[in-house]
């Protein structure tokens, strides 16, 4: 499965996210260490708030900094232990789903380039985004109160744990969406050498004016030819039958993978972008360069939920994409033969949904991201309410 990915981005995946299939004696011994780290942090957040407020007056501000790394570590602990459970059989399952599909078809050299260049960008964009601001704002913390600085390190190390296993999920759903791009090219092969038997009956299959198309429309050139030169539509449809069925096997694999932590993910980076807002606001962060530091925190919060429902919506788009190449398809001139099995492949996309969930409580798409939106300034507004009436 990792073939086509560059071996250093393979290295932070099966160091961080710990849930390759190996699942060797390393793997678990990192595993059970953060878990440990995520307790001790749970519990010893009261002194360390305490210690970086000069009181424990129990104010709001107070209470919303101990909450923070209460969430990170509580998060950090619940997916860890979700994962590590379901990793061992679902991602097992994913790979030999894959490993099916390019029986059926290998990937293309443009395929591979292009999944380098995003894996490694996954990965850069992961460790520059969480790494300098992370170390700028310990080195800080050295000089201001360094007995913190390993409680810092600890929750940094958790949420870089977290947001490596959401690069991990990524770069996964990368490789289906490829896939599901594929299938519609060979549906859209399919599609054109029907228009053109439909407009042109009599032309012959050798015949270079089997109909001229239009360049800008993306498909199987191979398959086009192959259909002209005599094969049976009934053949590739078959094969493309059996492809989305590996496709929609390897979809639910990751649901069941990454549900628990996207869910967990999302929700706890609507929060962590809430809190980073309602700090510069009421200028909680009294060192001045905590100010540039907490753009760089929001920065990285919004990248990552970005990430994560801009390509799973992208990638259940051209799943539907292909239930409408199949329509369009069926609706032309066919034998019965043909029309049957075009009839099977699209019951099997509308019992099959390429969609990806979050425990099945809401759906990773674009409109997850207005939500969020929306929810979390009403709720910033309450605070600063809530706050001011304190005052």
């Amino acid at each position: 499965m990792f073939r086509s990915i560059p071996k250093w981005s393979v290295f932070i995946f099966d160091i961080f996210s710990v849930i390759s299939a190996a699942h060797n004696r390393w793997q678990k011994m990192y595993s059970m260490l953060l878990i440990i780290s995520c307790v001790y942090v749970f519990y010893t957040t009261p002194q360390i708030v305490c210690i970086l407020e000069n009181n424990c007056d129990n104010s709001l501000s107070t209470f919303i900094k101990g909450m923070f790394a209460r969430l990170v570590a509580l998060t950090c602990m619940i997916s860890r232990c979700a994962i590590f459970l379901k990793g061992k059989t679902q991602l097992v399952m994913y790979k030999r789903n894959v490993d099916d599909f390019h029986a059926f078809t290998p990937m293309t050299s443009s395929e591979t380039d292009r999944l380098k260049k995003m894996s490694s960008r996954a990965v850069l964009c992961c460790i520059l985004l969480t790494v300098p601001v992370n170390v700028c704002r310990l080195w800080i913390l050295y000089y201001v109160a360094k007995q913190t600085v390993p409680f810092v390190a600890l929750v940094y190390i958790q949420n870089f744990s977290m947001y490596c296993i959401e690069t991990h999920f990524t770069v996964l759903c990368y490789i289906l969406y490829q896939k599901i791009v594929g299938i519609n090219n060979d549906l859209m092969a399919l599609k054109i050498d029907t228009i053109v038997r439909n407009k042109y009956p009599f032309v012959s299959l050798t015949g270079e004016k089997y109909g001229k198309n239009d360049s800008s429309n993306e498909y199987n050139r191979e398959v086009f030819h192959s259909l002209i030169a005599g094969h049976p539509m009934i053949d590739f449809l078959e094969n493309l039958k059996a492809k989305h069925k590996l496709v929609s096997q390897a979809v639910k694999n990751l649901n069941n993978t990454f549900g628990i932590h996207l869910g967990l993910s999302l929700c706890a980076l609507c929060l962590y972008t809430l809190f980073d807002l309602y700090y510069h606001l009421q200028e909680v962060w009294k060192h001045s360069k905590y100010k540039i530091l907490v753009y760089g925190w929001i920065l990285q919060y919004f990248v990552r939920f970005l990430l994560i429902t801009v390509l799973a919506h992208i990638t259940t788009k051209q799943a539907l994409k292909s239930k409408i190449l199949i329509t369009d398809i069926n609706n032309r001139y066919l034998d019965n033969n043909t029309k049957e099995e075009l009839q099977l492949f699209l019951n099997q996309i509308s019992s099959c949904t390429i969609e990806f969930t979050a425990c099945d409580f809401f759906t990773l798409n674009t409109h997850l991201i207005t939500s969020a939106i929306a929810a979390g300034t009403t709720y910033l507004v309450i605070l600063l309410q809530f706050n001011s009436a304190n005052d």
